[in-house]
């Protein structure tokens, strides 16, 4: 099925800015929603491994323990999350 872009845009306005978007969450994004030290280093492998950051910022980010410990659990789970909608 095809869509017309202004009709789309005109029916799912909240939709078509999402899709539209380029905000693409960070590695900081994600350690926002860790609870722990242990979650936060699964999270900096991850992306490293991934190569969505370098060897070199995945290190500066396990050695600065005052920089994560003010990142982590700053952001909680999203009203569908909490609830069990997914």
């Amino acid at each position: 099925m095809e869509w017309e872009k202004w009709k789309f845009r005109r029916m799912f306005p909240n939709l078509f800015r999402e899709i539209e978007g380029d905000v693409i969450p960070t590695v900081l994004d994600h350690l926002e929603r860790c609870r722990n030290f242990e979650e936060a280093y699964e999270i900096i492998d991850y992306f490293e491994k991934r190569g969505e950051i370098t060897k070199e910022y995945a290190e500066f980010l396990k050695s600065n323990k005052t920089l994560l410990s003010s990142i982590i659990g700053t952001r909680s789970a999203g009203k569908y999350e909490r609830e069990g909608l997914r």
